[in-house]
């Protein structure tokens, strides 16, 4: 309940300090805004992957979770036996930001691109059928959320994944060292302080001046906000934009230094 009352608190504090594209004078946010955030064209890759959320949402199967995130306990991890449509519903991006992460990744078609949290593969599926040319590595934890996060890739096409088993402090990185830049990433896995500053330095460490780093739940907890005001201050981070659920980070040098809250 504490929670919940607190992310109201930050919901309203956002929503007060957002603004509209009228008052960006950034030509690059600006066209972000109008290209990406505003753009209501019903794509009919939405429906390939609506298709498999349904699917999931009606599967009352069990699978036993491992959670190695915010909430683990002394052990490092938790494990619990969930049913597939609770792990879809409460876990699973919501479609608004599914389909902005799919507007997202079509607008700036990355070449190499990068998932932590994979969970059941419904934000995986958004991203990969946005550039099914780009190489796409995600990583999952939880060896059973895996497991149905590739009979979902599989059911919607898209081949360019490669979905990644383990704890991402161990397989984070390996997977960064097979790859010579990582142009896109989605980062959405231990909601932690410590965790998330950490892998933004794993992976910044193979940015490019085009790069794109996404981070989902950034207003979840004051750990996660903590992290996020470090991002922004980083000597490399030139460009960021707070939507409230989801934070977007760039390392272009050509723009100048800005943060920008956006109503979305």
């Amino acid at each position: 309940m504490l929670n919940k009352t607190r992310i109201l608190f930050r919901f309203l504090t956002y929503r007060l300090k957002a603004k509209s594209k009228h008052a960006i004078h950034s030509p690059f946010v600006y066209d972000f805004i109008c290209n990406v955030l505003e753009d209501k064209t019903v794509y009919p890759e939405y429906k390939t992957v609506e298709q498999q959320v349904i699917r999931l949402k009606r599967n009352p199967n069990s699978i036993e979770t491992v959670d190695f995130g915010a909430r683990r306990g002394r052990t490092g991890y938790t494990t619990k036996l969930r049913r597939v449509k609770e792990i879809a519903a409460t876990t699973g991006i919501p479609r608004k930001y599914g389909r902005l992460l799919f507007r997202t990744v079509k607008y700036f078609n990355p070449e190499t691109m990068l998932e932590l949290g994979t969970s059941a593969g419904i934000s995986t599926m958004y991203q990969a059928i946005a550039a099914p040319s780009a190489g796409f590595k995600t990583i999952e934890g939880c060896a059973s959320t895996a497991a149905l996060a590739q009979e979902s890739l599989n059911s919607a096409g898209c081949s360019n994944v490669s979905l990644v088993m383990g704890n991402f402090d161990k397989v984070l990185p390996e997977t960064l060292g097979s790859l010579n830049r990582v142009d896109y990433a989605f980062i959405d896995g231990n909601h932690t302080y410590e965790a998330t500053v950490n892998y933004f330095g794993e992976i910044a460490s193979k940015s490019g001046n085009d790069t794109l780093l996404i981070f989902h739940d950034i207003h979840w907890s004051a750990e996660m906000e903590k992290a996020w005001e470090e991002i922004i201050k980083h000597p490399r981070v030139t460009v960021t934009i707070d939507l409230f659920d989801m934070g977007l980070v760039f390392f272009r040098r050509e723009l100048s230094r800005q943060h920008f809250v956006i109503r979305y």
